[in-house]
């Protein structure tokens, strides 16, 4: 044993450095430490957001043929025992083998655990090989709680195993499982790839920042897992899930862009208004991105800046923790246009009118700039507990979104079931002093996957720093190359602002855009109803298709589909279309989107 490990330390200094290791020091006292980062391979399809694929071999054959494939999965899922074996049936071989010569450098390797293995996971940890690319699998919530809660269990990034869950069709009906997972450290959860809600539950998770694992028994589910826009499917059949990938192989999305409102409807309503709020709703965006900032009687209203004056061009340098909301609703909103009337909204306000509605909100921290004063003085996260409290039927409508530590915390404390979007190294008015550095030093580029990693385990974050430079017109390129890596741990990549429809061309999970209402008559969905063709259109490859707009309309658009099986007069195919949007430079771009798996009858 003592020779294996010193040959893998020998190892690890050998590729130290090769991918993104993070500054801080190693976590735990372990013989040794391995901080690289498996980097994620493209599976060559034409998706914009390729799926992680996750095997469960069940066999060391099963294990070495996959991790030494053309296209191989991004992550194995390994049983152990209490002492740290793998285990295959009779099979019993010591973890630290089969990871240095089945999985380092080929995979991430996620391991499955309960009561009776957790234990002896962290010991391993702890004190004989901290390993930072690695995950964990459970359906116990307690496993993952104490996973997280540990020093060193923080650098697993954890899966809650839903399989054996069944799925409603109410999308909030999966709001206390999100809940649950946040609260416990955990980003991604893994639902029963045969449930007929997969789709439902799919799309709401990752519409609330967690990344979605569907497990999938034949390639058919495999491939409306990926239609259903899952980050992650998982098989004990590789040639199953490399199959169904082979079915996306025209460029687009899976399942469409979510879009955030960035701060309401702004080409014709008050940026922050209720009216410019609303509108978000009416155009079809999927989020509205807003700031909320607190009076200082306590009020939480929404601007985006610490002072009044972007919103009403007047009463420059007034403060708004230092203003009475009273004092504050006297003001008229102009950002765009004083016809509408409006003041000021309040977060009550608008919870009130979105509640019923299926937008999610993205509530943006600004609170005064982190001043002490909101945190601590004006209890800011506390109101805003209370707000929420007030309104049971916002759960799992919104997240948060921040630049300051101070929040985060605090919303670890107080909202721990709320997801938290890490926004980039903002410096907050707490952290004026020159040895006060924003998050503590432990801020790293996106480039740097375990740095950033280490700091969003830290703090229990996901990210919303994929950035793009409306002033050079370019995108950060550390977004691009760096997303499937993120995704296969469990983070999706959110967008700050774009001008136009760009965001298309990217790896974002939510894009937000001050032009939102651009893409409201652009196809999100794909109708999955069954259809009649004649032989001759099975042939063709096209049929109109049922498909409805982001903003509700429905209308029959041509598309192109892929046959999926065939037997007889049935099929199953997988409709696409390509569509055209504008830019703000007066060009066009194309943007592709996947439909369900549909049921033809052919006759």
């Amino acid at each position: 044993m003592k020779k294996i490990l010193s040959l893998m330390a020998a190892f690890v200094i050998l590729f130290a450095g090769v991918l993104g290791m993070g500054a801080t020091e190693p976590v735990s006292a372990a013989v040794n430490t391995y901080r690289d980062y498996y980097r994620v391979n493209s599976l060559s399809s034409g998706l914009k957001i390729e799926p992680s694929l996750v095997l469960e071999p069940t066999s060391m054959d099963e294990l070495d043929a996959a991790t030494s494939a053309t296209i191989k999965p991004a992550t194995v899922i390994l049983t152990v025992d209490e002492q740290m074996n793998v285990v295959f049936g009779t099979e019993k071989t010591p973890f630290l083998n089969v990871f240095s010569k089945y999985v380092r450098g080929k995979a991430i390797p996620a391991l499955r655990l309960d009561g009776s293995t957790a234990d002896a996971f962290l010991t391993f940890l702890h004190e004989t090989f901290a390993i930072y690319d690695i995950m964990a699998v459970s359906a116990e919530i307690g496993v993952i709680e104490k996973i997280f809660a540990d020093d060193t269990g923080r650098i697993v990034n954890t899966v809650y195993d839903l399989t054996n869950e069944t799925l409603s069709s109410d999308r909030y009906a999966e709001w206390p499982h999100i809940a649950e997972a946040n609260k416990a450290g955990c980003n991604i959860l893994m639902y029963n790839g045969s449930d007929e809600n997969l789709p439902v539950v799919a799309e709401y998770v990752e519409a609330m920042t967690k990344v979605c694992w569907a497990y999938t028994e034949t390639k058919l589910q495999a491939v409306t897992a990926v239609a259903a826009g899952c980050y992650g499917v998982a098989s004990k059949s590789l040639s199953d899930m490399v199959g169904a990938v082979s079915v996306f192989s025209k460029p687009g999305f899976a399942r469409a862009q979510y879009i955030a409102a960035h701060r309401g409807i702004t080409k014709y309503a008050n940026e922050q208004s209720l009216t410019g709020i609303m509108a978000s709703h009416n155009e079809g965006s999927t989020h509205v991105e807003i700031d909320i900032q607190i009076t200082s009687d306590g009020v939480i209203v929404i601007n985006h800046d610490d002072t009044i004056t972007n919103a009403t061009k007047n009463a420059a340098g007034l403060t708004i923790a230092e203003t009475t909301s009273a004092m504050l609703f006297k003001y008229k909103l102009a950002t765009y246009s004083k016809k509408y009337g409006d003041t000021f909204a309040t977060l009550d306000d608008v919870v009130r009118m979105m509640q019923k509605t299926d937008v999610i909100l993205i509530v943006e921290l600004k609170l005064d700039n982190g001043s002490e004063k909101a945190v601590n003085q004006l209890k800011a996260i506390e109101t805003l507990k209370a707000l929420m409290d007030k309104y049971p039927g916002i759960a799992g409508h919104w997240y948060t979104i921040t630049f300051y530590s101070h929040y985060a915390e605090k919303m670890r404390e107080v909202l721990p079931e709320i997801p938290v979007g890490f926004l980039g190294a903002g410096r907050s008015k707490w952290e004026t002093a020159a040895d006060k550095t924003a998050w503590n030093g432990d801020y790293k580029p996106l480039s740097n996957i375990g740095g950033t990693i280490d700091l969003c385990r830290k703090y229990n974050m996901g990210l919303d720093e994929m950035t793009f430079d409306n002033e050079k017109d370019t995108m950060d390129s550390n977004s691009n190359n760096t997303a499937q890596d993120y995704l296969a741990r469990g983070y999706t990549l959110n967008t700050w602002t774009f001008e136009d429809c760009r965001h298309f061309d990217i790896k974002a999970n939510v894009a937000t855009t001050n032009a939102a209402e651009k893409c409201a008559s652009l196809i999100k969905t794909i109708s999955d109803a069954p259809v009649k063709m004649t032989a001759e259109q099975l042939a063709s490859g096209k049929f109109k298709f049922a498909c409805t707009a982001y903003n509700g309309w429905m209308t029959e658009q041509e598309c192109e589909f892929v046959v999926v099986e065939q037997s007889g007069t049935e099929a199953v195919v997988v409709p696409y279309i390509t569509q055209d949007y504008d830019t703000r430079s007066g060009g066009s771009g194309t943007v592709g989107l996947y439909g369900m798996p549909t049921r033809v009858t052919v006759g």
